[in-house]
Order: structure tokens, then sequence, then C-alpha cells
């Protein structure tokens, strides 16, 4: 608001004079000076440069009329006019002084706004207030998060010596604590002194804030005692406000640029997974990108392995080699499954600055004993692993953010994933008895090829089928045709090894692949399975009964596909002897 409009009282002062002329012309040209000095000091405050002009030229216009025509004394008109031009002349002398402080705390503004860094900004501030205010001992103090110190950024005047200082027993601290300021007349007589520069008297610590956020201390010390008063304690408070205004911009602008590149780093990890195979390589690429790009020290990706009880499994981690994830995944369930087992509890991410005061923290052999961030990896309901992070400072809400958008787009593909397997399973199996179709046998037939090719050794090939299928399926129907189907593929698969393959060859038939295994080994094998068979079937006394042959590769045959043939026809030959009453296999 300008205040230019007070130049109407000008006038106004000549109707006073005319007011009071008939009374006392001495009176009426006191009352005129006053009047007019009034207005001098508001323009000089408010008004704008050419509006004191004007009122001055106006003024020395009044001084002939005040002797013309209103027959002032010469002599007093001359003194009003000598004591407003006094006036005058101080007004000016302070205002050049106070629009010279404001050019410099504007020239300072534009240099603080272009540091980088508090520390930058911190030095700038203390030149400042030596080279233009002419204190003596100037300190910036910032607080660190975490920390019972206020760490010293800049400093002039000050020992080498000197810093930090406490947050508890300093009038720096107290300053910070209290969010106000602190001058101190006599060091020596404010308990909470803690001593800075040799000899101090006085001392002043203003808090460096922007909305009520506390960034640190700006510290003023002097040698002798009440030398800091009101027009330093402003200016410290002004130039502190400007830091701190300045220190909030730099934090902004600190977590926007941190924001964009985890952003970027995320969009990469999202690429990277896309061009994942399967669900272990997912959690490989996650975890590398994790440790590479966002600096990670430990990330771990802990798969469900049961859900009730829940249990977890490592299946990934940037600290376990492949051969020591089984080894730490039963030390962590046999000591009750740590902080990520609560979190997947509970389904919700997990943030724990300091994982010692937790009493259900488990240290399996690699953690860092600092702060975990543990995120579920959820489709919908459906829990699949979770992503646990460790490292010794704090997570930020930005670290939780991050890794929740992450795991909802790792939970999408792993259940991408899961369908496929589920689908690949399913091309690859029996749908009635749970065995492997012709498809998969293909397949294992040309792996165990290779590894004959490679390796040597013996594989064995057993065919066999259900010597009284048809008469069951006539007598019973086919549901019960099938149940004999299922209970003969539970008996196969219960007795084979971890290496051994079984397969619904068509019908009734049934393929065996056993590596490893001799003929006597095969006469062992099925002697087993016929003996569990005959236990099955009640509908028939004898149970369930199988034809089989077989077929020992390389010493029947050196070609896999003919030992299969082979095996068919020594089925088909012990089938017949059956029939006819021999005993043949």
């Amino acid at each position: 608001m300008s205040w230019d409009w007070i130049l109407g009282f000008t006038p106004l002062s000549g109707l006073i004079l005319a007011a009071v002329e008939a009374q006392s012309r001495v009176l009426a040209s006191g009352a005129f000076c006053f009047l007019n000095l009034v207005v001098l000091f508001f323009l000089f405050l408010f008004g704008s440069p050419r509006a004191r002009n004007l009122f001055l030229a106006l003024l020395l216009g009044m001084f002939p009329v005040q002797v013309l025509f209103l027959k002032i004394p010469a002599r007093l008109a001359v003194l009003h006019l000598v004591v407003l031009g006094s006036a005058a002349g101080l007004l000016w002398i302070k205002a050049r002084h106070l629009d010279s402080e404001k050019v410099l705390f504007l020239e300072f503004v534009r240099k603080v706004n272009g540091a980088v860094s508090f520390e930058e900004a911190s030095v700038l501030a203390v030149r400042f207030m030596r080279d233009e205010f002419r204190f003596p001992a100037v300190c910036v103090f910032l607080a660190k998060e975490g920390s019972d110190w206020l760490e010293r950024a800049a400093a002039e005047g000050y020992p080498s010596e000197l810093m930090k200082v406490p947050k508890e027993g300093s009038v720096q601290g107290r300053a910070f604590r209290t969010r106000n300021s602190q001058v101190v007349d006599d060091v020596l007589r404010d308990p909470e002194y803690f001593p800075g520069i040799k000899g101090a008297g006085a001392q002043m610590a203003v808090p460096i804030l922007w909305k009520n956020r506390a960034y640190g201390v700006l510290d003023i010390q002097s040698r002798k005692v009440r030398s800091l008063g009101n027009r330093q304690l402003r200016t410290a408070e002004l130039l502190a406000g400007i830091l701190g205004e300045a220190f909030a911009r730099m934090q902004e602008a600190a977590r926007l640029s941190l924001e964009l590149t985890r952003t970027r780093i995320l969009h990469d990890v999202v690429q990277e997974l896309a061009r994942s195979r399967d669900k272990r390589d997912m959690c490989q690429k996650v975890l590398g990108l994790l440790s590479t790009k966002l600096l990670y020290p430990v990330a771990s990706i802990l798969a469900v392995e049961s859900e009730n009880p829940l249990r977890l499994g490592y299946l990934a981690s940037t600290k376990l080699s492949f051969s020591e994830l089984k080894r730490y995944s039963r030390q962590l369930n046999r000591e009750g499954g740590g902080l990520v087992t609560l979190s997947a509890n509970m389904r919700k991410l997990h943030n724990v600055f300091d994982v010692k005061a937790f009493p259900e923290y488990r240290k399996v052999g690699f953690g860092v004993e600092g702060s975990q961030l543990d995120v579920p990896i959820l489709f919908g309901d459906r829990l699949f692993a979770m992503l646990s992070l460790e490292r010794e400072v704090p997570f930020e809400p930005e670290d939780e953010d991050l890794m929740l958008i992450l795991s909802r787009h790792m939970a999408v593909l792993w259940a991408l994933f899961e369908a496929m397997e589920k689908l690949e399973t399913q091309a690859l199996q029996d749908s009635l008895t749970g065995l492997g179709n012709r498809r998969a046998l293909e397949e294992i037939l040309s792996q165990e090829e290779a590894r004959l090719a490679r390796f040597g050794g013996t594989l064995s090939v057993v065919m066999a089928d259900l010597a009284n299928f048809k008469a069951i399926n006539d007598r019973y129907g086919h549901l019960v045709g099938d149940r004999y189907l299922k209970e003969t593929a539970e008996c196969i698969q219960k007795n084979l090894r971890a290496c051994d393959h079984a397969f619904r060859y068509g019908g009734d038939e049934f393929l065996l692949l056993l590596p490893g295994t001799d003929r006597k080994g095969v006469q062992e094998v099925m002697n087993r399975v016929r003996s569990e068979c005959r236990l099955r079937g009640n509908e028939d006394p004898d149970g369930i009964l199988l034809d089989f042959g077989a077929a020992v590769c390389p010493t029947d045959t050196a070609s896999l596909r003919a030992a299969l043939r082979l095996a068919d026809d020594r089925m088909y030959q012990n089938k017949e002897a059956r029939r006819s009453g021999l005993s043949r296999d």
C-alpha cells in the first residue's frame, strides 16, 4: 500500500494556519511545522521517492507564502524550514542505510539460492555476517538425523577444535530444542554455556527454521558483555530465516532428484523383469539391480514353502550362494522365522528401524543388525514371497513406496509364471493318473539319451499293463476302471526313486525309466509294485494284476528307443505266457 495520499495533509496545514491565525501566528506556524514533520516521517517510511521530492518542493513553496501573505516572522519561518530540512536529511540518510541493507540481503538471497548444499549455504552466511555486519565470531551448526550433537558446518572466528556442541547442555542446543532465539548477555552466568571462543562475553543463538522444521542454529559470540542487542538479533533472525528457506528448498530439490532417480531405476527394473525366464531368474535380476543401482547391501527374496504353518525359504539373496539357500532356510525356520515371517503373517509391509529392539529378530549369519524392511509380494490375497532388505541406517518412507511398487510388479509376474508352470505341467502330465504323458516321455528320453552318451552307465526300460483291465471295465464300468488306473499309478510312483520316471504310455499301459538299474534291480522294483497292487482293487479278489517286460540299455540294446520296443515285446510275451499258465518275466 502506498502512503502518497498523505500529501493531502499539506493543503490541510494551510487550513490549520488560517484557523489559528487570528489567535497567534506563532502557534499557527508551530502547528504547521509539527504537522509537516509527521507527514515527512510517514512519507520516508512508506511513501515513494517521487512523493518525498514533491512534498519537499511544496515545503519550499510554502516559505514565501508564510512570510509574505500570512505575515509569519521570517526568522521563525527560516527556523521551521531548517528543522524540516534537517529532519528530511536525517530520514534520507536512514532510508539510504535501510535501502543498502535491503540490497545486501537481496544479494545474499541470490547467492544462497545458487548453493547446492547446506555446507555451501552455511559458508556464504558466515562470510556475509562477518564482512557486511562485522560480527567477530559466527558459526552455523547443523543437526544430523539420529545424533545428539549439532555439528559445525561453517565458522569464522571460532577455534578449529570446536566441531560440535551437544543438543542438551548448550545455549545452541537450547535454541534448537525450544525453536526460540537465545540472547545471553553474560555467558558466565548461563549454566548451559558450552565453551566457544576464548574470552567470550555475550552469545546469541538463533534457530534456523522453516515451517517449524529446525535445521540447525546460527551462533554469534562476542568478547564484550551485553554487546549483542535487538538490532543484531533482528539481523541474525532475518539471516536464519533466509537460510531455513534455502535449506528447505535444497532438501526438497534433493528429494525430487532422488525420487526421479529411483523412478528411472524402477523403470529399468520393470523392464528387466519383463525379460525373466522364470521366478528364480526374476528374483536374481531384481536383487542384482537393488544391489547395484539402489546400493542396498543385503537383499533377499523368501518364497512361501507352506501356508499352514507358514514357512519361508530363501529363493535368492545377495549374500548367499545357491548352495547355501537351503541351509539358511532351515536355520531361519528352526529359530522361529524371524521378523520376515512375522511380516508375512500380517501380510503387511514392516519397517523396523532397529532390529535389536525386537525379540523376534533372527540373524541368520549375514544380517547387518541395523534396520530391516520386509515387503510382502501379494497378488490379491495370495502371498507368494517376501522381499527383505537390511542395512545399517533406517529405511525412509521413499524406500517403502518404491519397494511396494516393485513388489506389486513382481506379484503380477509371479502369478503369470505360476500359471505358465501349471500349463506346462498340464501339458506334460496325464490328467487321470498324474504321471507323465507321451510328450513328457519324449523330452525325458532325449535327456536320458544325452546323459548315457556323455557319462555312460545303464538305464532299464520297463513296460507294464493291467492284466485284468478289460474284464474290470466290462464288469464294473469305466469309473471303476479309472480308479484302478489311478491306484496302479500310485503304487508305481510310491516304489520309485527320485531319479526314476513313470509315464502313462496309453490305455492301461505304463512305462518306467530306471537309471542305473540292472535286470535284477528291475525285478525287485516290479515285485514291490506287484505286491502292493494286489492289495488294491476291492472288486477283484486278486487285486490289481500287472504284466511287465523290461530291457536294459546298453546290455540288451545300444539304443534307448530300441530298448523301449524290446520291453514292449517282452511284456506281451510275458502276458501270453501267463495266459498259457507259464510263469515268465
